[in-house]
């Protein structure tokens, strides 16, 4: 479909984004807190980390289904949209590599040597381990004209484009999980794929795919939940049962058999995001029960994935060691402390380093620009 001269009518808010993004957040703060616990190296906890990681994949797909439902068939005027998206991701990443850089005592470094770890971090995204997620996002703005273009030149065409990523995806997932060192630049991508946007080419294919086809696919999943979730149930069995396999016959570590770059946690992880998209059309369906704390929980969504390290020091610092029931208990405790910063300072100046957004001056904004700038995290 064509981009008009003039810009489209804006697109109307997906309430169910905000259960797949408080979802979504919450599977990033379960995998820390389990591989941050001392419990990190047992057979359970790696099963369960098997599922959890697939935070990541999801993640990508709902940013690029959001940027697509917003900006992906009207005119942009590329120069504001990359201000405002790179104000609201620039901002706290810089912000918070200081924070984290303080957390962990550089503070107490020569300056010489702080300010060559502040510049590596800012780099690279290791200031803390959930840091590369702002770099890749950085990329996916910055290549978000290519990508839409790309989604609007294969229309009729997007089951071959997925087929085509599918099949980089899990050749790339297999080599990074066996270690492939060809020699070069495609070995130190392969040994470091964290923060490198080809990384996750298919989920960025699918999500844009998702939104280009949204509607029929809200249609389809409304009428097929039921396969949805068996699909989903499966594709988790199956990550699990290979995970088992590896860690049990073949002899690989927890840490090795629980990756995130594996063959069947691309399957895992789509269906995951599907299921979460379900799961949001169901409660939209229901009337939207409790709107208020699921909309106050999305718009805090990034500010809990920037502050719940700075929690799970504390409290894995009191509490270690912890049974895995303990473990489990403080996921939400983890993820509702770590909103804290984020709404508290939701109204102040502050807002953009605590949340990734501007400051609120009264209830958020509903319309379609504010959905579409909404996919900080």
């Amino acid at each position: 479909m064509p981009v008009s001269t003039a810009e489209a009518a804006p697109r109307r808010h997906l309430y169910a984004v905000d259960v797949m993004r408080v979802l979504t957040v919450a599977l990033v703060v379960g995998v820390h807190t389990v591989s941050h616990a001392d419990l990190k190296d047992t057979v359970a906890a790696g099963a369960l980390t098997v599922v959890l990681h697939t935070s990541r994949e999801v993640f990508f797909v709902l940013t690029t289904l959001v940027l697509m439902h917003g900006y992906g068939r009207r005119k942009v005027r590329w120069a504001g949209f990359w201000k405002r998206r790179y104000l609201c991701v620039v901002v706290p990443y810089v912000a918070w590599s200081v924070i984290y850089m303080v957390a962990d005592g550089h503070w107490r470094d020569p300056l010489g040597s702080a300010l060559a770890t502040f510049g590596s971090d800012l780099l690279t995204g290791a200031a803390k381990y959930q840091m590369y997620f702002l770099l890749v996002s950085m990329q996916i703005y910055l290549c978000f004209p290519v990508i839409r273009w790309i989604i609007r030149a294969t229309r009729g065409h997007h089951r071959l484009l997925l087929a085509g990523c599918a099949a980089f995806q899990l050749a790339f997932s297999l080599a990074v999980h066996v270690q492939w060192s060809p020699g070069g630049v495609i070995t130190a991508w392969v040994h470091g794929p964290d923060a490198v946007l080809p990384s996750y080419l298919l989920y960025i294919a699918a999500g844009g795919v998702a939104a280009w086809h949204l509607e029929a696919l809200i249609a389809w999943t409304r009428t097929h939940r039921l396969h949805v979730l068996g699909g989903t149930a499966l594709t988790v069995a199956a990550a699990v049962g290979v995970y088992l396999l590896q860690r049990l016959a073949l002899g690989e570590t927890t840490l090795e058999a629980s990756g995130v770059f594996q063959p069947v946690v691309v399957a895992e992880s789509l269906a995951i995001a599907w299921t979460f998209l379900a799961a949001g059309l169901a409660w939209t369906d229901r009337g939207r029960p409790g709107l208020r704390l699921v909309r106050t929980l999305s718009d805090a969504s990034f500010g809990v994935y920037l502050a719940h390290p700075l929690v799970l020091m504390l409290l894995t610092s009191l509490i270690a060691p912890a049974p895995l029931p303990v473990v489990l208990a403080m996921v939400p405790a983890v993820y509702l402390l770590g909103a804290v910063p984020a709404l508290l300072l939701r109204g102040t100046p502050l807002s953009l380093i605590a949340s990734g957004r501007r400051r609120r001056r009264r209830s958020p904004v509903g319309h379609a620009r504010a959905a579409a700038d909404a996919v900080a995290a």
